[in-house]
């Protein structure tokens, strides 16, 4: 009998091992890349299912195929814009055939149940034969996501693992119609993508930050966490946010009981997030400035040049003293005052100096005769055009008095 009661005793610890084991660690989540790319498949994630059976590879096997049959309408609603009960009406077979695997994003198990959290990647080309013409809609340009996690007062974006960029890591490959792309939190890139960036409306550091990533708007997901006492409730505010001038798309708040459920919670808060953002895209409402982005694809010559190339006698480079971002902007506006078009930002150095690159038809002399006309001089400093007030014109001297004849002698 003791012997009996050792084994049972044995199997009940083997059992809760495993349990143990797979009761979703916390993965190590891969840095976000910067190439907002696509890729060969679709992937729908986040399908909670719970199944008992006979033994645990029965439950396993069941909760597999059932987390096909509900990822598919959610697939099928992202790629085509429209609610998810219009799907098509396709057999276990026809789904099985469009999937490429699943993933487990957290799973527990006895001997006859199976808990967990799936995901569920489909084959595009497979999909494509189901979607139809649902491909062909509309897919945002490539845009700079910025997850913010205002926690006890410190708002962190990727200065730090936070269980909200963790979130939007793991959304990654999930199927939308935003073309998100993440920092990666390198160290020179925490420097400047901060929290008081994202509430900077300059254009110039802006346009820097687009050219860095290859983007051309910039989004802002906003979670700001609220805790009742240590261990209890966690209540997160969502806000969505578009453009350098954080314009608000939409904002909702999610409760939690308990500090454990905290990475379900920032999952559903990604999800109605990219919800917001798609339905944004589909209104309209998503549009990028048109001066924000910049194009900085390299040129390709049609023949190799021999000998030094011709410096293009249209493009000027111009340097200005920036003490702060006011003085920035103010260099930024009155070059393109004076030009009549665009003005590429090539550093900015708030605190320092920076550089611009213009177009000026009449070259230097055509920009040195309009900045004089507003008070302004190029002045040369080694190889820069430095952009100053001009000094004041020096008061006219009066004309030094005629000299008077000789007296006239007598004969």
């Amino acid at each position: 009998m003791k012997r009996i009661l050792a084994l049972l005793a044995g199997a009940g610890l083997i059992t809760a091992i495993a349990v143990a084991q797979q009761a979703s660690p916390k993965a190590e989540v891969p840095p976000p890349d910067a190439s907002g790319g696509g890729g060969s498949a679709y992937a729908v994630g986040g399908i909670a299912v719970d199944v008992t059976a006979k033994n645990v590879d029965d439950a396993r096997r069941i909760a597999w195929s059932r987390a096909q049959r509900l990822a598919w309408p959610q697939l099928w609603a992202r790629l085509t814009g429209r609610p998810a009960l219009e799907a098509p009406a396709l057999s276990d077979g026809q789904i099985d055939a469009m999937v490429a695997g699943i993933e487990s994003q957290g799973e527990q198990f006895s001997a006859t149940r199976y808990i967990a959290k799936l995901g569920v990647v489909f084959d595009r080309s497979r999909a494509a034969d189901y979607v139809g013409g649902g491909l062909a809609l509309l897919q945002s340009p490539p845009m700079l996501l910025l997850p913010i996690e205002v926690d006890g007062g410190a708002a962190l974006v990727m200065q730090a693992r936070t269980p909200w960029a963790e979130a939007w890591a793991r959304w990654r490959g999930n199927v939308t119609p935003i073309d998100y792309v993440l920092p990666g939190g390198g160290a020179a890139e925490n420097l400047w993508l901060n929290a008081w960036q994202a509430g900077r409306p300059e254009r110039g550091p802006w346009r820097s930050i687009m050219a860095r990533f290859d983007t051309v708007d910039v989004l802002v997901a906003e979670v700001r966490l609220v805790r009742s006492f240590p261990g209890g409730p966690v209540k997160g505010q969502f806000i969505a946010r578009h453009g350098p001038d954080g314009v608000e798309l939409g904002r909702f708040a999610l409760t939690v009981k308990s500090e454990n459920a905290l990475p379900a919670l920032m999952d559903e808060g990604v999800r109605r997030i990219d919800a917001i953002y798609a339905e944004a895209l589909r209104a309209g409402r998503l549009q990028a400035e048109r001066d924000l982005g910049i194009d900085m694809a390299p040129v390709v010559e049609a023949e190799p040049l021999i000998g030094d190339p011709m410096a293009d006698a249209g493009a000027l480079l111009v340097a200005a003293i920036t003490p702060d971002a006011a003085a920035l902007a103010g260099a930024e506006n009155l070059l393109r005052a004076v030009s009549g078009g665009e003005v590429l930002v090539r550093q900015s150095a708030v605190g320092g100096t920076s550089r611009f690159e213009l177009a000026m038809p009449g070259g230097e002399a055509a920009l040195q005769a309009a900045l004089a006309a507003k008070g302004w001089a190029l002045v040369a400093n080694g190889n820069d055009r430095v952009l100053r007030r001009a000094a004041p014109a020096a008061a006219p001297q009066p004309a030094p008095p005629a000299p008077k004849p000789p007296p006239a002698t007598k004969p």
